[in-house]
């Protein structure tokens, strides 16, 4: 079976993330501000992503209690790479070009969520590559936070969803 996700866009900001047609979430990014923050609603359970460190270059997530539940921290001050710790297990975050712009999670060697652009028939779009045992939504709003500069400056507001499952 294959796993269809796709992201709308609401009022400026916020998205609404839904997967076979079932509403899973939103989020809603506070882009027009000095540190870009969002809000993240899965279920009932809401968390804030926000930036921290000297440069601002670690993400956090946190739940409503303010216990940190996943955060991002680049492996070199100039690498295209990055370590996610989330429920005890360290991730990767790795940005490439595969041929057009691609923001991938790795656990291990193994590619388990992959947000990037897609060219088909004269048209540019957002492909989403998931793993089957990849049923965590929180790593789909990370990698979504990341991607829409990438979408927008790419598509505009029309966005194209393919989405893919890797096996």
């Amino acid at each position: 079976m294959i796993t269809t996700k796709q992201w709308k866009k609401n009022p400026e900001g916020h998205f609404v993330f839904s997967v076979h047609g079932n509403e899973m979430g939103s989020m809603a990014i506070q882009m027009n501000v000095m540190e870009r923050k969002a809000i993240i609603k899965i279920g009932v359970e809401i968390y804030s992503l926000k930036h921290t460190g000297f440069w601002k270059s670690t993400i956090e997530i946190e739940d409503v209690k303010g216990n940190i539940v996943l955060k991002t921290y680049a492996d070199k001050w100039y690498a295209n790479s990055s370590s996610i710790d989330y429920k005890g297990r360290i991730l990767k975050l790795k940005i490439r070009n595969n041929p057009l712009a691609e923001y991938v999670i790795l656990e291990g060697d193994k590619e388990i969520l992959a947000y990037g652009l897609h060219f088909e028939d004269h048209q540019i779009g957002t492909r989403i590559l998931t793993a089957p045992s990849n049923k965590d939504y929180l790593l789909d709003f990370l990698l979504w936070y990341l991607f829409v500069p990438v979408a927008q400056e790419n598509m505009g507001d029309s966005y194209v969803f393919f989405t893919l499952l890797i096996s």
